[in-house]
This record gives structure tokens, C-alpha cells and sequence, in this order.
């Protein structure tokens, strides 16, 4: 049973962490790419990556909603369901993707300013984060797209999805920035218009086929605009959000602080956080595996299941994730000098990869037994546990650093405390009764049966009604 456990979790896992490596590895391409413009064009693509992540956040927070909806449905074998929630998804991921983005554009300037980025840097950031903007809603449907077919237990069909955007998005960055192939040069602003070209052909790949039903999951056009189904995701997705936004909040803080160190040890951050990417798809991947067994699990009723497959999941990240850092640590130096040609740059790098393999284990955790809880539609308690960790982790520490002038090295060290604090909040209460139970509490108003729906005002009014 244990071997079958591990293969079910390892089906999922896989495909999720190889398509989630391609994705990556387009933050690698992109610092490759502009790497020989200096540290300047570095710290724009990492500030401008930052933006966009903070964009993306909404998109993360409905993507965990899509997932736990989605997945109970599936779980309790209601195929109609499950589509009417993807389409409602899909609706709600345009409707934040374009406010989002309109704001990003309009307030650039501002947002880059937060950084005290030297000149030149600056602007390249702004270059690159206003198109980002624009082209936020390709982004969002695309991760949205994904998310539904892995809650429903098909995990190929997305990583087929990242293969195309890579390579198509990779090519067509390198080809904007440079002006190859008789496009346009457009430097560091060519980065994001490359990357959605990419994403734009899944995107129009899937809606044609969806629109013909050619997959299990299929567009109910009654739910576009279902109020009570966006209710639901919003109330799922809500907690997740905050979450998010704290989150992506917290790294860009996080970022000015170091940005106070000198546009060296902003690079080396940014670069270093690039590197520990690699080993956070493999938490992700097994986070994503977890999220969707523990909502399936639900929905068959088998609460057990759920929690025996997020420990299983919890335990294979750390194994998995452990080993890359240590190769992280045997290689810090060769990966430090393939994406900077800066000698002090590089010395920083050198340094944050120790502390990133660190807190490799903690991380597994996190992402395992948070997604296991946000699977089951328990969203609440690991916004808490994000907030704990940020506050008392990594600020309280980080703003101690700077009121005693220590080096940029303590500052990338309070990481540590951040996930320590995660990690322990989160085993204790994956280990108690109290998130099954809110988690059947919160259960989704979708994955009830419709003759659930129609019982309940029924046995009401009856139950209204005086006996004679």
C-alpha cells in the first residue's frame, strides 16, 4: 500500500516538478541573456521579475481555490462540476489579471522607485515591468489553464504546455532583446513581450480545443458569470490571496532592504533567488501533488488518505530537495559565474546559495504540508502561518541587522528563521483533527450533489412549519 502511495504521489509530482523547471528556467535565460549588458540590466530583470510575481499573486491565490474546488468535484466523481468551476475560474483569473495589470502600468514608476535602484537600473525596470503589465492577463489564464487539468489528476498536459512556452518564449526573449532574426531590438523590455509569445500560443491552443470539447473538462457557458460559483472561489481564494500578496510583499521589502547594501548584493539576491528556484519547482511540484490528493481524498470522504499522501509528499521533498542543495553547495561557485560577469557579485552569490541550502528541508515542508492543508479548502490557517513567519522570522531579525549596521551576509541569513517558523506551525497542525474538520466545514458549495441543494431549504421550510 505504502509502494502505491509513493507511485500515486510520484505521478503527480513528476511531470509537475519537470514542467515547473522549464518555467524556471526562463528566469535563467533571462539573466543569461542579459547578463553581458552589466549588473544594471541584472537588477532590472530581477526587480521587474519581482513586479511580476507580485501580479501574479491574485492569479496563485484563484489558482488554489481552482485547485480545491476543482479537484472535489473530480474526487466525487462530478465531471459537470469540476468545468463549471474551471470556466468560472477562468472568468475570474481576466477579471483580476486586467485590474492588476492596469494598476502595474499606470503606478511603474512608483513601484520601481521603492527599490532606491541607481538611475540606469531604474528605468530598464520600468521598461520591463510595464509590458509585464499588459501582458499580465496571458500569464494568469495560462497558469489557470494548468492548474484545472493538474486538479483533475492529468499532470502531462501541462508540462507539455511549459515545454512549448519555454522554448517558444526563451527564443523569442533572446531574439527582442538583441533584435535577431529582423525583429526589432528592444533590450531589456523584450523580455516579457518574448515570454508571452510563448504563452499566448497555449493559451489560444486551449480555448480552441476547449471550445470543441476536446477535453475532459469543458466550457458550460453558464458559468462565465455565475455569481454563486465566483462567490465560492473568491471565498476559497480570498485567504490565499491575502497570502500571496503578504508573501510577494514580503520578498519585495525584503528586497529594498538589501537593495540598502549596494546594487552588488541586490544582484547577488536576485541571482541567488533565481538558483534556489530550481529547488522550489521540486517543492512545488510535490505541494501541487499534495493540494490535489488531499481534495480528491475529500471528496471520495477519505480524510485519512488526505493526510497520509501529504506526508508522504512532505517526505519525498525533503529527500529530493536536500540533494539539490547539496549539489547547490558542491557547485555555488560555477553557478555563481554563469549568471555574473561581476567579481563581487558573484562573492555574494557564493554566500546566499549556503543559506539557501539551508533552508532547503524547511521549505519541503512548507510547500507539502501548506499544500495539503490549502487542497482541503483550509486556506485560513497557512495565511496565518505565512504572516508568523514573515513578521517574527524574517523582519523582526532583518530590521535588528540593520539597526545594529551588520553585513548584507546577516541579512540573507534571517531566511533561515522565516521558514523555521513555517515549518514547525505547519506540522502541528497537520498533525491535529482541527483541519479535517474545517476543511469539511469550508467544503466548496460545489462539490455538493444538486439534490443536496434542493433537501436543504426543503427539510427548512418543514422544519418551519408548526405541528398539528
Amino acid at each position: 500500500m505504502d509502494q502505491l502511495s509513493y507511485k500515486r504521489v510520484w505521478q503527480l509530482a513528476g511531470p509537475n516538478i519537470a514542467a515547473n523547471i522549464l518555467m524556471v528556467s526562463i528566469s535563467f535565460a533571462h539573466l543569461w541573456i542579459v547578463a553581458p549588458f552589466g549588473p544594471e540590466a541584472s537588477a532590472a530583470v530581477v526587480t521587474g521579475g519581482r513586479v511580476h510575481f507580485l501580479l501574479m499573486s491574485a492569479s496563485m491565490a484563484l489558482s488554489v481555490a481552482t485547485t480545491a474546488v476543482v479537484a472535489r468535484a473530480w474526487g466525487a466523481e462530478d465531471r459537470q462540476e469540476a468545468s463549471e468551476a474551471t470556466t468560472s475560474s477562468l472568468t475570474l483569473a481576466i477579471l483580476i489579471s486586467l485590474i492588476l495589470g492596469a494598476a502595474a502600468f499606470l503606478l511603474a514608476e512608483w513601484i520601481v522607485g521603492l527599490f532606491s535602484l541607481d538611475p540606469i537600473s531604474s528605468k530598464l525596470a520600468v521598461d520591463y515591468i510595464r509590458p509585464t503589465a499588459i501582458l499580465n492577463v496571458i500569464f494568469s489564464l495560462a497558469l489557470t489553464i494548468a492548474t484545472a487539468f493538474r486538479a483533475i489528476g492529468d499532470v502531462v498536459r501541462p508540462l507539455r504546455y511549459s515545454a512549448f512556452a519555454t522554448i517558444f518564449g526563451t527564443i523569442g526573449s533572446y531574439a527582442l532583446v538583441h533584435g535577431s532574426f529582423g525583429l526589432p531590438e528592444m533590450g531589456v523590455s523584450g523580455i516579457p513581450w518574448g515570454t508571452a509569445f510563448g504563452q499566448l500560443f497555449v493559451v489560444g491552443w486551449f480555448i480552441l480545443r476547449w471550445v470543441f470539447r476536446s477535453y475532459p473538462l469543458f466550457p458550460t457557458t453558464h458559468a462565465l458569470f455565475d455569481t454563486t460559483r465566483l462567490t465560492q472561489l473568491a471565498r476559497i481564494g480570498a485567504p490565499a490571496a491575502l497570502e500571496q500578496v503578504i508573501i510577494q510583499t514580503s520578498f519585495v521589502l525584503f528586497m529594498i532592504l538589501v537593495a540598502g547594501y549596494g546594487t552588488a548584493a541586490f544582484a547577488a539576491y536576485g541571482i541567488g533567488i533565481t538558483i534556489l528556484s530550481i529547488c522550489i519547482v521540486v517543492g512545488m511540484g510535490f505541494g501541487a501533488a499534495s493540494a490535489t490528493l488531499s481534495g480528491q481524498n475529500l471528496g471520495a470522504k477519505d480524510p485519512e488518505a488526505a493526510r497520509a499522501n501529504g506526508w508522504l509528499a512532505m517526505k519525498m521533498a525533503i529527500v529530493i530537495m536536500s540533494a539539490m542543495a547539496l549539489v547547490s553547495l558542491i557547485f555555488k561557485a560555477e553557478l555563481a559565474a554563469l549568471l555574473s560577469i561581476d567579481p563581487e557579485v558573484r562573492s555574494y552569490t557564493e554566500y546566499f546559495i549556503i543559506i539557501l541550502a539551508i533552508v532547503q528541508p524547511l521549505m519541503a515542508i512548507e510547500f507539502a504540508i501548506g499544500s495539503a492543508l490549502r487542497g482541503g479548502g483550509e486556506t485560513r490557517y497557512p495565511l496565518i502561518v505565512t504572516f508568523a513567519g514573515i513578521i517574527i522570522g524574517r523582519f523582526s531579525l532583518g530590521f535588528l541587522v540593520l539597526a545594529l549596521d551588520g553585513p548584507v551576509e546577516a541579512m540573507y541569513a534571517v531566511i533561515i528563521a522565516d521558514y523555521l517558523v513555517k515549518s514547525v506551525l505547519l506540522i502541528l497542525r497537520f498533525r491535529s483533527d482541527g483541519w479535517i474538520k474545517d476543511a469539511e466545514d469550508h467544503a466548496p458549495l460545489a462539490v455538493q450533489s444538486v439534490a443536496g441543494l434542493v433537501r436543504a431549504p426543503v427539510r427548512r421550510y418543514f422544519s418551519r412549519r408548526p405541528r398539528k
